[in-house]
């Protein structure tokens, strides 16, 4: 999610007269250097593919390029990719930090010379440069940037979400005085009230102050400001990072735990919203003093796209109105791979040189083997680019073990050095997708000359370490995962595989204990759940189960517990009134929602599968799924579970290395593989104890 964040200076050195540093927050001058256009300017608002949330619109950049940048009115000034910086060469500026709910970053600070958007073109913009945090990339559509309200204002801004179109208004105009309610133009952020109604027995209206951020996605209260809608709530851990998070810092260090407060509606820029999304309310134990209320940067809620998604939302800066509206345009909703393929296509045709953009493309609209035959023409011509050719033949190795071509997948890796495949984070797939194929000294070889070329980077011992534990090296194994963790600044890193090398080396005690860790830190993740489910033998392991399990749901929202892995963990327990009830909820929450096909039989299997129940339907379903689409490891996982279910373990055992190979970077794939092999094995020797 988009957060709001806002800049101080750290020098003396501002970058113009545009922007200057204050405490907590700045204030940008808005100005222009010439006259903007006297009519409306219509645009199209992109989405990376439909369904999409959140909105882009491309933009022309001084080069005569042009980038695709997220429209954040959340964030008071803007922010460009260190690429867009370097193509357009912004050189110097200020240099100071950027704040938001993740954390604060330095960065630089520069003026971006003008910006075009249709025909019309804004001058002298302070941008923010590689902020951490902002997304280079949705799926594969280039995400050069997100421009904020020093754009924005000056216009009156229109967001016709149904329709997928933006109009740039002039400023003052656009809006009648007569619709949509006041809100506040202030140190560069959107300030509205809102009127929230609580969904209690005896519902409570209570007005707030939100900034609106259509770079966010629900509506979050902060500290002091949630006390009057304090009562009916759910407590729980969930993420909460954006702009300004650091990229080095392991995933649970942003998990915060928050409430979840039921809302029946959201009255709004003249209009009544229902969004059936509890509001979050972040800092509740902390309301007298906390960052994300203080100061001119400071917010006291937060009101994201998912209350305007359904509107055409307009934005007047210079009379401080705005308004949510009907659409009164056809709706619509832009693919923005889809469009750019049909650029490519046009601008290129089948040009091989153009191969590799045009089949990231293909692969973003779902056509995988059109992305090949493209990929394929590229390599015959060649790409001066190293970078580009190490991407591209990453991409082509991945798409064909995707489509079962695994001989060719290796052939096209032949040519990389293992420095590249790290860099490119193929490294530990490649080494167990050439072990899964037999080819152990290749494997090896091309593992050691990972941790000579990358000799300060962690996942070349981590493929190192697999293959070590697939040979049975289970000391080298435990040490290179130890090794990977220091090198990443990171103890607790690698601890499902350390997990696995444990339970190897016939200590299930010191397994459990690992994977006991991960579920502490990590309770909504359904794996971790279902490895220690997999690992209880003796009634005192259940009753240690049983006691961890609930402390770890405890800890989590009821909207985001782990349902089909929760319907396994009660399986083991024998708790069968729980897996009925576990399973109703589960099928109801994620498989009722998908159209009759693949996807719906699939995710049916699986949860069958996992209760135990109507294993004949479970069957039935999976091998229709995989009829319709061919091999995917996620629909072999579920097979591997029905035939484990229904007690056919060599199908069982079969399955689950088929899903391992088109899935060989995927420790969860390896390792079910494992256990399930290994629970064959205990089933025909029921003499042997289970590993």
């Amino acid at each position: 999610m988009s957060l709001p964040f806002w800049v101080s200076l750290l020098n003396d050195e501002a970058p113009s007269a545009a922007a200057r540093g204050e405490a907590g927050g700045s204030r940008v001058v808005q100005h222009a250097t010439v006259p903007l256009p006297d009519h409306d300017v219509v645009l199209d608002l992109l989405r990376p593919f439909e369904g999409a949330t959140r909105i882009y619109v491309r933009a022309g950049l001084a080069d005569g390029s042009s980038g695709i940048f997220l429209v954040d009115t959340g964030a008071d000034i803007s922010v460009i990719s260190s690429d867009i910086a370097d193509r357009v060469g912004l050189t110097g500026g200020g240099e100071g930090h950027v704040v938001g709910l993740s954390g604060s970053a330095r960065t630089r600070f520069a003026e971006l010379p003008s910006l075009r958007l249709g025909d019309a073109e804004v001058h002298d913009i302070v941008v923010a440069v590689g902020v951490p945090g902002l997304q280079n990339r949705a799926g594969y559509m280039p995400v050069d940037g997100l421009l904020g309200n020093n754009v924005w204002s000056h216009f009156t801004l229109e967001l016709d979400y149904p329709a997928d179109t933006m109009v740039l208004h002039p400023a003052g105009t656009g809006l009648s005085r007569k619709r949509g309610d006041p809100m506040l133009f202030e140190n560069g952020h959107l300030l509205a009230r809102i009127v929230v109604r609580t969904d209690d027995a005896v519902p409570r209206e209570v007005p707030l102050m939100a900034q609106v951020d259509t770079g966010a996605g629900e509506l979050t209260i902060c500290a002091g400001s949630g006390l009057p809608l304090a009562g009916q709530h759910t407590q729980g851990l969930e993420s909460v990072r954006g702009i300004g998070a650091s990229e080095t810092l392991p995933p649970y260090r942003f998990l915060t735990m928050t409430r979840r407060i039921p809302l029946s509606s959201v009255s709004l820029g003249g209009a009544d919203v229902d969004v059936p999304i509890p509001a979050r309310w972040l800092e509740y134990d902390n309301v007298g003093s906390t960052q994300c209320d203080e100061g001119p940067g400071g917010y006291r809620a937060l009101l994201g796209h998912e209350y305007l998604a359904s509107h055409r939302v307009l934005f007047d800066y210079a009379n401080n109105r705005w308004a949510l509206l009907p659409s009164r345009r056809p709706e619509r909703q832009l693919n923005a791979h889809q469009l750019l393929l049909d650029e490519e296509l046009a601008a290129h045709g089948e040009d091989p040189a153009h191969g590799l953009d045009r089949a990231e493309l293909l692969v973003g609209v779902g056509r995988d083997r059109e992305a090949v035959d493209a990929l394929l023409a590229w390599r015959e011509v060649g790409d001066p680019d190293p970078e580009r050719n190490a991407e591209g033949t990453v991409l082509l190795a991945r798409l064909l073990r995707h489509l079962g071509r695994h001989v060719e997948a290796w052939q096209v890796l032949d040519g990389m050095s293992a420095g590249d495949l790290v860099d490119q984070g193929q490294i530990v797939g490649t080494v167990n997708g050439l072990a899964i194929d037999g080819r152990t000294e290749e494997a090896r070889a091309l593992a050691v000359a990972a941790t000579e070329e990358r000799a300060d980077g962690g996942w070349a011992r981590v493929a190192l370490a697999d293959l070590d534990l697939r040979e049975g090296k289970l000391d080298d194994a435990r040490d290179h995962l130890l090794e990977a963790a220091r090198l990443e600044g990171y103890p607790d890193a690698h601890l499902l595989r350390r997990a696995r090398v444990a339970l190897a080396a016939g200590d299930r005690v010191g397994s459990m204990a690992l994977v006991r860790r991960l579920l502490q830190l990590y309770p909504g993740d359904g794996p971790y759940l279902w490895f220690y489910a997999m690992l209880v033998q003796t009634p005192q392991d259940a009753e240690r189960f049983a006691v961890d399990l609930e402390a770890a749901m405890a800890r989590l929202h009821p909207f985001s517990r782990p349902l089909d892995f929760l319907v396994a963990a009660h399986h083991v327990l024998g708790d069968e009134d729980e897996v009925q009830r576990l399973l109703s909820e589960g099928t109801a929450a994620h498989c009722d929602p998908l159209p009759d096909g693949p996807d719906d039989d699939n995710c049916r299997a699986w949860y069958l599968a996992l209760a135990g129940s109507r294993p004949d339907e479970a069957l039935t379903r999976i091998d229709r799924a995989l009829a319709a689409t061919g091999e995917r490891a996620d629909y072999l996982d579920t097979k591997a579970m029905v035939h484990l279910s229904r007690g056919e373990w060599d199908d069982a055992v079969t399955a689950a290395q088929a899903a391992a190979r088109l899935s060989p970077d995927d420790v969860y794939m390896l390792w079910q593989a494992e256990r399930i092999a290994q629970l064959a094995h205990a089933a025909a020797t029921p003499d042997r104890r289970d590993p």
